[in-house]
């Protein structure tokens, strides 16, 4: 008998590797092995107007969340079956697009929106509205804004026509911060910390913003800027740091808590504040074989904390829509697949399903396990994102067919015979087959040996080969660490 440990999928492998994952579908990497991906299953919200253009799950000081998403025209917030209009009432619809895309930020009780075709937008209670300084002067035009040190910072930035007297236009390459704890002060001055910069010590403009505990991280397609307070008359003072790293949005990068994870030019990278780190090996020719480099800047991301998953859907092939996506859990270090086409993506707050209030009839009851935090009064947060029809669905569902095909298992010397196989499941699914195949010499076609179904948790075949290689099919919620294969010797031919 031979354990057969799983290493997670590593695409850019060799395929004779022990243990790792050549191909597989709807599985991604849990802290004690693989496990299905849950399924994606419609909210009670009805689909937004529009293709979501951004979202974004807001919590104020009280803990009270707030779900906005934006399309083209119009801002969105999610009450518990339908969208509540929340467009500004003066200013007109927004001119929003899949270039400037909507990005949010939480200040204290107010949400922060910006796009760079129109004013940030704010709203504390219902409509949003212009960020005015003064009532006559406008917040700069931004197409990334965060919060930290009780500043509001807005990066690739247009000033023109907002009144302030700066006069600095378009700057790709600019960052402004408010008057510390005022959001709606924009006019710069010592007193108050309201300041603006360039960051031009690398070229391009700002692609991403983020925060990283009260530091900031500002990125470009190929550098990075680590951002520190400083107080007066600096405020921000940007580091450099070395190396090429880099991405292409903001929605690349993943906060964990104590580092970004996120999508460059060529890897993929873990930064804690020092330097990055790459954390893309066995997946980083295939994915950027596979990726859509037109469209990088439309990748979206979701953050599975409590499973230290990190989700990034990507355009795949020829597509310029988000249509397929990978995995990595950083505390395991292993990587993943769960595809699936999505406009954009969201943390939301369940507020929990009760069977008086329940806006679900029989025949659209979701998928959800009897125990799931969807059914309970206290809710919870779980992963969304919207599909293709401007639905929001939950990935929280019972997972479907899940596969993997294991490494070659082998050598070119001996000759081996299988006779079982069984996986090691910690949670066993509803059903799974075992296709198995073979060839004799290393650099040939496989041979497709007759689909095997599971009895009593294990596959029983016979076959004598050079090397080996397992498709697993599996229904339902499923988890293994890998597989026990019995066999013995047969000879030298």
């Amino acid at each position: 008998m031979t354990f057969l440990a799983l290493k997670g999928w590593v695409p850019d492998a060799d395929a004779s590797a022990p243990g790792v994952i050549l191909e597989c579908s709807n599985l991604v990497p849990s802290m004690r092995g693989m496990k299905a991906a849950a399924s994606a299953v419609n909210s009670s919200l009805s689909a937004l107007a529009g293709a979501a253009l951004g979202a974004a799950l807001c919590i104020k000081l009280d803990g009270t969340a707030r779900v906005f998403a934006g399309t083209t025209t119009a801002l969105y917030e999610a009450s518990s079956s339908s969208w509540t209009d929340r467009t500004r009432a003066t200013g007109g619809a927004y001119a929003a697009s899949s270039e400037r895309r909507w990005r949010f930020a939480q200040f204290g009780d107010t949400t922060i929106a910006v796009q760079k075709a129109d004013w940030p937008q704010y709203s504390s209670t219902g409509a949003f509205a212009n960020i005015l300084t003064g009532g006559t002067k406008y917040a700069p035009k931004a197409r990334l804004v965060e919060t930290a040190q009780g500043f509001v910072v807005l990066a690739d930035v247009d000033d023109t026509g907002a009144g302030l007297g700066t006069s600095f236009a378009d700057g790709p390459n600019r960052w402004w911060c408010s008057a510390q704890l005022d959001y709606t002060d924009w006019t710069p001055a010592v007193a108050t910390q309201c300041t603006t910069g360039l960051l031009v010590d690398s070229p391009g403009r700002i692609t991403a913003l983020k925060r990283l505990g009260g530091s900031l991280v500002a990125y470009k397609d190929t550098s990075m800027y680590l951002g520190s307070y400083v107080g007066a008359p600096v405020v921000w003072q940007w580091q450099l740091i070395p190396g090429e790293a880099g991405t292409a949005t903001q929605e690349a990068v993943i906060d964990i808590g104590d580092a970004h994870l996120f999508i460059g030019r060529s890897d993929f990278y873990a930064f804690d504040g020092s330097r990055p780190v790459s954390i893309g090996d066995g997946i980083r020719e295939w994915f950027f074989a596979n990726l859509n480099s037109a469209y990088r800047d439309r990748t979206v991301s979701l953050h599975d904390k409590a499973n230290a998953n990190a989700y990034w859907f990507f355009c795949a092939g020829g597509s310029s829509t988000p249509n397929a996506c990978v995995v990595y859990n950083y505390r395991a270090k292993r990587w993943g697949r769960a595809d699936i086409s999505v406009e954009t993506s969201v943390t939301y707050a369940l507020g929990g399903e009760t069977y008086a209030g329940m806006s679900y009839t029989y025949a659209t009851l979701p998928a959800v396990t009897y125990d799931s935090a969807f059914w309970t009064g206290a809710g919870g947060l779980t992963m969304g994102v919207f599909n293709t029809s401007h639905v929001l669905q939950y990935l929280n569902g019972t997972p479907g067919t899940a596969t993997l095909t294991t490494s070659d298992i082998g050598t070119d010397a001996d000759y081996s015979t299988i006779r079982r196989v069984r996986p090691r499941y910690l949670t066993a699914p509803s059903s799974a087959t075992l296709t198995p195949s073979y060839r004799d010499l290393a650099g040939t076609a496989y041979t497709t040996l007759t689909t095997a179904t599971q009895d009593e948790g294990k596959f029983d075949y016979l076959q004598s080969a050079r090397w080996h290689r397992l498709l697993l099919t599996t229904s339902g919620s499923m988890e293994l660490t890998g597989l026990d294969i019995e066999g013995a010797p047969s000879g030298r031919r």
